[in-house]
């Protein structure tokens, strides 16, 4: 944990969700291999909600057609490796589907996976606990509310 006297800074970090298929939108990092897939993210201002931020980020900046935020959120504090609080909010389609193709409106070489295929590939995903949350959401055994991904 990051005890610097400050407040860390807080992230949040909006995962597409297609609850019909029970896949999820990643954004590949090809900066440095192996390929690390991950979700963007998108800073909170004091005092802003974190669901609030994520619906505005989708809705307005990425132009995603009607959703609706899922009750559970993932927290993960700042550490060494996180440079700040990050908080993972599911949204999925107001409808049961997405009405267009999301990915190009996410990041381009953005993807659907499965946390099976992801965990059968042996695919890098940052944090790796994002499979945890998802198929904790999928499964039905996470409660409503911020969950912690420590």
């Amino acid at each position: 944990m990051i005890s610097s006297g400050l407040p860390a800074a807080v992230c949040v970090c909006p995962v597409v969700i297609d609850p019909a298929a029970r896949s999820f939108l990643l954004v590949p990092d090809r900066a440095v291999p192996p390929v690390t897939w991950s979700v963007p993210s998108c800073s909170i201002r004091p005092g802003e909600s974190f669901r609030r931020v994520a619906a505005h980020h989708l809705r307005r900046e990425l132009r995603l057609p009607a959703l609706r935020i899922a009750s559970v959120t993932g927290r993960l504090p700042a550490s060494a490796v996180h440079r700040c609080e990050e908080y993972f909010v599911l949204a999925a389609p107001a409808a049961g589907a997405w009405p267009c193709d999301v990915r190009a409106l996410v990041a381009s070489g953005a993807r659907w996976w499965t946390t099976a295929e992801l965990r059968d590939a042996a695919v890098r995903v940052e944090p790796p606990v994002l499979l945890d949350l998802i198929d904790g959401y999928w499964e039905g055994w996470l409660p409503d509310g911020v969950v912690s991904l420590e």
